[in-house]
């Protein structure tokens, strides 16, 4: 085993997290994100069940800790956006769905839960 996994798994009973509704510490979580990015060429499921995390949690904790990424634009001068009509939502991967009436969003809302 290796000595970071073997130490991630020592460190968990410690602290006794893991399981479902049991938060790990920030630390622990950093651990298991630098594992699974040293193992990248992994499926990430056996990454996590080395760790004994579940394939969502690692996922997650490594989408958490991607840096933000901004690319730089031009904006065309005397560019006006066009009004839309209905409401407009933005999702949190940048993704825009316009045109929308209050009805449509709360059942696209309701789906994306």
């Amino acid at each position: 085993m290796d000595a970071r996994v073997k130490r991630f798994r020592d460190e968990v009973m410690r602290y006794g997290v893991g399981g479902v509704g049991r938060r790990y510490p920030s630390e622990l979580r950093a651990l298991a994100v630098a594992v699974a990015e040293e193992r990248r060429e992994e499926p990430l499921a056996r990454v996590a069940a080395d760790l004994g995390v579940s394939a969502m949690s690692l996922q997650r904790w490594l989408e958490q800790d991607e840096p933000v990424r901004f690319r730089p634009v031009e904006v065309e001068p005397g560019f006006a956006e066009v009004p839309t009509r209905g409401l407009v939502l933005i999702t949190p991967r940048g993704y825009r769905v316009e045109g929308l009436e209050a009805g449509s969003l709360v059942s696209l809302l309701r789906v994306l839960e």
